[in-house]
C-alpha cells in the first residue's frame, strides 16, 4: 500500500509527499538526514492530510497533483480533512513521538501509529483472583461479541494514559477509578488489520486496578456486558480455544464460546508475570 500525505512544517509552509509507510517516514522528516531537503530546514513539521492509494503509481500521480494545486487550495484540502465529527487523535511517528492529530477515521484507514489506554480489573472471588472481561456490543464495527479486557480505548489529544483510563472506564463501564488507583503494566505495540479499511497500529498503555469488592458496573452503549473469569482460565482460552467459565456482573454462571478472546495473547502473558511477581511479594510480607 501506498500514500500521499501533507505536512505543516514550522515555517507555516505545506510540503506534499508520498510513501508506502507514513509512521517511518514522519520520523524521517522529522530527524537525521533521510528526510526531504526542503522540512530539514523547517522542522518540526506535523501530519495534517493523509490519503490512502492503491499503488505506487497511483500514489506518484497523486502527489504530482497535490504539487500543482496553489497554497490556497491545499489549505482548503487540509481545512476538509479538519472538518469532521469524528473524534481527533494524536498521529505518532516511529520514534512514538507526536506529530499532529487527524480524524480517529483517517488514521485507521491510512494505518497511522497513535495511542490507546487498556484497563484490566480485577477482584479476588473465594479466594480465586479473577478478571473482569467486558463483552463488545453486537453492533461493533470490529469483533462484536467478543470479549475484551475490562475497559479500553483511545487517547484524547493532550491527554496522559492515567487520565485517558479513568475516562474510559468512567465512559465505558460506569466504573469510577482514581489515577492513583492504577498499577502501571507496561507498553504493548499492536499492527492488526481489522478489516480491508482498518488497520491498528497502536502503542497501547496498560493499567491494573484490584477492586476492593464486586465494582458497581454501569456498561455504556458500546458494551453488551461485564463477566468475571478466573485468571487461570485466560490462558487456557488462549491456548486451547477451551470454553471460558463466566460470571455475568448481576448474573450467574456460565461459559462463553472459545476463541472468544479479542486481547493479545502476549499482553496477557506480560500481565500474567507481573501478577504472579505481586503475589509473591504480598506472601512475603505476610
Amino acid at each position: 500500500m501506498s500514500y500521499v500525505y501533507i505536512l505543516r512544517c514550522a515555517d507555516g509552509t505545506l510540503y506534499s509527499g508520498w510513501t508506502s509507510d507514513v509512521t517511518r517516514r514522519l520520523a524521517a522528516h522529522n530527524g537525521g538526514t533521510a528526510g526531504a531537503k526542503y522540512t530539514r530546514a523547517r522542522r518540526p513539521v506535523t501530519l495534517v492530510h493523509c490519503e490512502k492509494c492503491a499503488d505506487q503509481s497511483e500514489a506518484m500521480r497523486r502527489e504530482a497533483a497535490l504539487k500543482k494545486l496553489t497554497r490556497a487550495e491545499k489549505e482548503a484540502l487540509v481545512a476538509h480533512t479538519a472538518r469532521t465529527e469524528d473524534e481527533f487523535l494524536t498521529v505518532l511517528d516511529a520514534a512514538n513521538q507526536p506529530c499532529g492529530t487527524l480524524p480517529r477515521s483517517l488514521v485507521h484507514a491510512c494505518g497511522l501509529r497513535h495511542r490507546v489506554v487498556h484497563v484490566l480489573v480485577f477482584e479476588t472471588r473465594r479466594q480465586t483472583c479473577g478478571i473482569w472481561l467486558q463483552q463488545r456490543g453486537f453492533d461493533r464495527p470490529t469483533l462484536p461479541g467478543y470479549y475484551d479486557w475490562t475497559s479500553t480505548g483511545h487517547l484524547d489529544p493532550g491527554e496522559t494514559p492515567e487520565i485517558g483510563a479513568c475516562r474510559e472506564a468512567r465512559e465505558e463501564i460506569g466504573l469510577e477509578i482514581a489515577p492513583e488507583e492504577l498499577v502501571p503494566a507496561g507498553e504493548f505495540h499492536f499492527q492488526v488489520q481489522r478489516s480491508p479499511s482498518h488497520f491498528d497500529d497502536e502503542i497501547a498503555t496498560a493499567f491494573l486496578y484490584f477492586a476492593p469488592e464486586t465494582p458497581a458496573f454501569a456498561p455504556g452503549e458500546e458494551v453488551a456486558r461485564v463477566v468475571w473469569t478466573p485468571c487461570r482460565a485466560i490462558a487456557a482460552s488462549f491456548r486451547e480455544g477451551v470454553e471460558l467459565p463466566i460470571t455475568p456482573f448481576g448474573g450467574e454462571e456460565s461459559t462463553a464460546p472459545g476463541g472468544r478472546l479479542s486481547p493479545s495473547p502476549r499482553e496477557w502473558n506480560a500481565i500474567h508475570k507481573l501478577l504472579k511477581q505481586r503475589e509473591q511479594m504480598r506472601k512475603g510480607t505476610v
